[in-house]
């Protein structure tokens, strides 16, 4: 029925020393001797007629016809994991692990949770934080999300939001005109960050002189409390604003805004099982959030004070 279909172990062996680039790591993952994950990959080659890897002493790297069967081999082993537990598990949610940055984990995901609590009360959920330089290693990770360009290859990427860039600024500071002059004022920089000062201005008033910032910061959160506080214009994601003119603590200090050229991006690790009906469930709420948030956020900004 099945024409030449290679034995499981030798497949599961094929898999994880792919996913760890080492036979020593994958063996752990296994429970056996490096020299067994190194035998049954050979067997696999042998009845495959192919090299799966590259060998450097202890590295491993996949060969081009490596690459291409090593989706088909993961997902047949996820489509199998997912059948499995759907078919024949307690009916326990399994927890999930969702990580977020810092800003948009305080300012944007934990206001909705309760939200997916209410919809799914049975879920399990662990939510870690983590700043934009931090690499996705040490963490067993269901759903990772990014700020970037959605280059990454550790896994399945799916668009979750594009923002626009606005400037916000406490209303003592921005006086009673209706936009100010923003280079008479003291500006927040974010670092790490495509969208700047310098492109914002080259919109703005490309003529002027940039200004030098008054303070560098590596946090949307940061900048917005700074600028709460009367001290800085910040310029930030129009979502990570909308609390803040919600509030009305912070305005609009320009009507230019910028469309960005990164955006917030989930990341399903590909040494995950991103089949499993937890993470489906969870990635299908964060996705239908994200449209409602974009709704709200244009909303809030069409009703700050300084446009009205």
């Amino acid at each position: 029925m099945y024409r030449d279909l290679p034995p499981m172990t030798w497949l599961r062996a094929f898999d994880a020393s792919a996913r760890h680039g080492s036979f020593t790591q994958a063996a752990e993952e296994l429970g056996l001797t490096p020299s067994a994950v190194s035998y049954q990959v050979r067997g696999l080659e042998a009845q495959l007629g192919h090299k799966l890897f590259h060998r450097d002493h202890k590295l491993l790297s996949l060969t081009r016809l490596g690459h291409a069967y090593l989706p088909i081999v993961a997902k047949a082993f996820a489509d199998i994991d997912a059948t499995t537990w759907n078919l024949f598990g307690n009916g326990v949610q399994q927890e999930v692990t969702l990580r977020c940055l810092t800003s948009l984990n305080l300012l944007w995901l934990m206001p909705l949770l309760e939200d997916y609590k209410t919809r799914y009360p049975d879920s399990r959920l662990r939510v870690l934080s983590s700043s934009w330089s931090e690499l996705s290693q040490g963490e067993a990770i269901d759903i990772d999300i990014r700020y970037g360009d959605g280059s990454w290859r550790d896994g399945a990427v799916v668009p979750l939001m594009q923002n626009k860039v606005i400037a916000v600024a406490a209303p003592g500071l921005l006086g009673s005109a209706p936009y100010p002059d923003l280079h008479r004022l003291p500006l927040i920089e974010m670092t790490g960050v495509v969208d700047t000062w310098r492109h914002f201005f080259a919109r703005h008033n490309p003529e002027a002189a940039i200004p030098e910032p008054a303070y560098k910061v590596d946090q949307s959160l940061i900048a917005l409390e700074l600028a709460d506080r009367g001290l800085g214009v910040a310029l930030v994601a129009d979502v990570f604003a909308r609390p803040y003119l919600d509030r009305g603590t912070l305005l609009r200090a320009s009507p230019v805004e910028l469309s960005t050229q990164h955006g917030h991006h989930l990341v399903l690790p590909s040494d995950r099982n991103s089949h499993r009906p937890e993470v489906r469930t969870l990635v299908s709420w964060l996705q239908s959030q994200a449209r409602n948030s974009a709704e709200l956020v244009r909303a809030a900004i069409a009703s700050s004070p300084a446009d009205s």
